[in-house]
């Protein structure tokens, strides 16, 4: 129990730091291509489409029982910040008003992977090729739409993290 606490606890800080920052690390590229997209970064689990900002009651119904859930104060929003965990991924999610909607989504493992096919472990090649160009040292890429920043982190050439962002304001 104590072990998915601290599991639970470190998730909602790269989350935390990942919706309130307001710059990029020196190591973080934002591709020339990416700016407003008029393509919307979703993922997809099965049939289900998750898209940043939707309402989460329906996705959560149709993407089954989740393996754990945990909530905390939001930091963020009025109400709690909840995060379900399922194979392979975790979808986030805030309050707003009487609804959940969807905060983001992060993928923990090479079991999943994004539409375009990038998958933990891809190489930095892949995702040039799947979402567009980025400085060859660079740590991360980000990729934006309309709804959601694209977070894809790299070590050593491959991919280490992959996480979709809501772009919301309060």
């Amino acid at each position: 129990m104590r072990r998915k606490f601290i599991a639970a606890v470190a998730l909602v800080m790269v989350l935390t730091i990942a919706l309130c920052s307001c710059g990029s690390g020196s190591n973080s590229v934002t591709p020339n291509n990416s700016g407003s997209n008029t393509k919307d970064y979703v993922f997809k689990s099965g049939s289900t489409t998750i898209s940043m900002k939707a309402e989460a009651a329906p996705l959560l119904k149709a993407l089954g029982a989740y393996k754990n859930s945990y909530e905390a104060p939001s930091c963020a929003f009025d109400g709690m910040d909840k995060i379900y965990s399922y194979g392979g991924f975790d979808l986030m999610t805030y309050a707003q008003k009487d609804k959940d909607l969807v905060s983001g989504v992060v993928l923990r493992d090479d079991t999943v992977e994004t539409p375009e096919g990038i998958a933990i472990g891809s190489k930095a090649e892949d995702v040039k090729k799947a979402y567009g160009n980025f400085e060859k040292d660079a740590t991360s890429a980000t990729y934006t739409s309309e709804n959601c920043k694209l977070l894809i982190i790299f070590e050593n050439g491959v991919v280490t993290s992959i996480q979709y962002i809501a772009l919301v304001e309060k």
